[in-house]
């Protein structure tokens, strides 16, 4: 008898649920739509839903405790005299009923610096930067995250500029939930001015150490700015001699008397020397060979010295450089020098430069100036020569203000240029050169393509139009400017066929990219312009195409088919990288 008494217990026990199977049951929180979301998110009682370990004495709990977790969740949302009742609706369905009542309003912001700050001589300035930055003005609803947040900006403030320990002494939001009012009382201590201290700098080994200090344009003893570690880290990735590059302020270390703050800057240094080979083909040109030499240590004072040739069938160039480091007024100087032989359009040139360049890069401008001695021999068609020279000082401006310059989609491309000669020494004729050139990119809509705006525009002004450089003219047709006609094929008709250059120079395009496959893009175009003598006289040619576009990893290529109306034929165009 005992026997059939423990069979029939064990298969009561095995037939029963285990006690710790799944516990299932639905929750419906009925509240405005503004905080049905925040209690969905993260009340206990509905992300616990689907926990293996959930048991009756846990739910029971949790229904227990969701009307004061709710009510506290509320309360970050300036909801202070809530309520909130959770009833079973059904068996094991539950629902949140909120009431929230009327949000509580900010009725008076008290925010105080004190400290050193105060007798700085900008402190009114600095004052009303904090103001602006806060988030929550008097007549808003008191949020959380907006008290939270408008404490952060506040602070990013302050410690970016001089007070890097700034820190808040005293931080109370003061709610009355009878009135539902606020009061906000933010008590900053700036402490002291900190300092830059010495820099040390721990990598080098191929190239001088000042190479890396010099690109400071701070020195010890000047205002800690936070912005200025930023530029300071741009200016050495920029330069050629590192690969890699991270700078800090090292705060746990600031003398104590001083309040000088230590900067550290650790680098990876790239090698001294490096050689490029390589294939180089566009639709203009045609195939060709590049071959490069860079040497970053010229002298062993860390001047990069560089050595580039290009071989066409109708171009061969030759280009010779020497850099100095960049000094910590943001500026580098460079000398260069360059032979070119061109066959292009029936205009056989050759030219030699040589010019001393001073160039600034600040985020994504670089501006530029430099003094250059050009001289040309121009044969035309085969029968027409002429020799020219001019000593020019030219001046240029480069924005590159995209989303990715490796694939844009807004944003915008500038260029400006001015450059004339000295008087008439040195020169053929005396002449003036301006130029300018800018692509846009919008996408309105991003899944559905982007639009891609051209605009090109130069003139030259002379004493002597024929004794100007054909270098310093211009001439149209070809990817970047009018597809449809071939490269450099618009301008002024020159002796047996040829194509020289004008005096003026417009070109535009616009283009809708529409993406078919990732990295693909279908292009749809259409172009105009044309070089010319005079504006008087000028000729608007068109173009219509059609083409590809494959964001590579390299750069943006462009393969292109256009028809030009004034011949009606069809030519195509490749392109690598970005109009300029």
């Amino acid at each position: 008898m005992p026997s059939s008494r423990l069979l029939i217990s064990l298969i009561l026990l095995l037939s029963a649920t285990p006690v710790w199977a799944k516990l299932d049951y639905s929750v419906r929180v009925d509240a405005p739509s503004g905080l049905a979301g925040l209690l969905q998110d993260n009340l206990e009682l509905v992300t616990s839903r689907l926990e293996e370990e959930m048991d009756e004495t846990l739910l029971t709990e949790l229904v227990r405790s969701t009307p004061e977790d709710a009510r506290k969740l509320l309360e970050t949302e300036g909801y202070f005299d809530a309520r909130v009742n959770v009833r079973e609706e059904s068996a094991r369905q539950y629902v949140v009923e909120v009431k929230p009542g009327e949000p509580t309003l900010i009725d008076d912001v008290v925010i105080r610096l004190n400290g050193p700050i105060r007798d700085e001589g900008d402190f009114q300035q600095r004052f009303a930067a904090v103001l602006e930055a806060w988030s929550l003005p008097m007549g808003a609803p008191y949020r959380q995250s907006d008290w939270d947040g408008s404490k952060r900006a506040v602070m990013r403030l302050i410690t970016a500029d001089r007070f890097p320990r700034a820190q808040i002494s005293k931080s109370a939001a003061e709610i009355d939930p009878a009135t539902r009012r606020a009061q906000l009382v933010v008590d900053i201590d700036s402490g002291p001015v900190i300092l830059f201290g010495d820099i040390t700098v721990k990598g080098m080994k191929r190239y001088p150490e000042k190479i890396a200090t010099g690109l400071a344009d701070f020195s010890p003893g000047t205002a800690y700015r936070l912005q200025k570690i930023f530029d300071y880290q741009s200016a050495l990735e920029q330069a050629p001699h590192f690969s890699n590059v991270v700078v800090s302020a090292d705060m746990a270390h600031i003398d104590p008397d001083t309040h000088r703050v230590p900067v550290e800057v650790d680098v990876t240094e790239m090698p001294r020397q490096k050689l490029e080979l390589g294939l180089i083909y566009d639709s203009g040109d045609g195939p060709g060979v590049r071959v490069g030499y860079d040497h970053y240590n010229i002298f062993r004072r860390g001047y990069t010295g560089s050595l580039v040739t290009n071989w066409k069938k109708n171009q061969q160039s030759l280009s010779l450089g020497l850099g100095f480091p960049r000094q910590s007024d943001g500026y580098s100087h460079s000398i260069t020098s360059a032979f070119k032989t061109d066959d292009v359009q029936g205009l056989k040139t050759r030219s030699s430069d040589v010019g001393g360049w001073r160039t600034r890069t600040r985020g994504n401008i670089e501006a530029r100036l430099g003094l250059q001695y050009l001289l040309e021999s121009e044969e035309a068609g085969g029968v027409s020569n002429k020799d020219t020279r001019a000593l020019q000082l030219v001046y240029g401006w480069t924005q590159r203000a995209v989303d990715d310059l490796m694939r844009p989609r807004s944003g915008v491309l500038l260029d400006f240029q001015l450059s004339g000669t000295v008087g008439s020494a040195l020169s053929s004729t005396s002449y003036v050169r301006g130029y300018a050139r800018t692509v846009g990119y919008w996408s309105p809509f991003p899944k559905y393509g982007t639009f891609v705006g051209r605009l090109e525009l130069g003139q030259v002004w002379a004493n002597d139009k024929d004794a100007v450089p054909s270098s310093i003219l211009f001439r149209a047709g070809g990817a970047n400017s009018v597809r449809g006609y071939d490269y450099q094929s618009l301008g002024l008709p020159g002796p047996n066929g040829s194509v020289l250059g004008g005096r003026v120079v417009a070109t535009g395009s616009l283009e809708y990219q529409i993406p078919i496959k990732p990295d693909w893009y279908l292009a749809l175009f259409t172009d105009a312009g044309n070089a010319s003598q005079s504006w008087k006289g000028f000729q608007v040619e068109r173009a219509n195409g059609v083409g590809v576009r494959w964001m590579s990893p390299v750069a943006p290529l462009a393969f292109d088919f256009a028809k030009a109306e004034r011949d009606g034929k069809i030519r195509w165009n490749l392109s690598l990288g970005l109009a300029f």
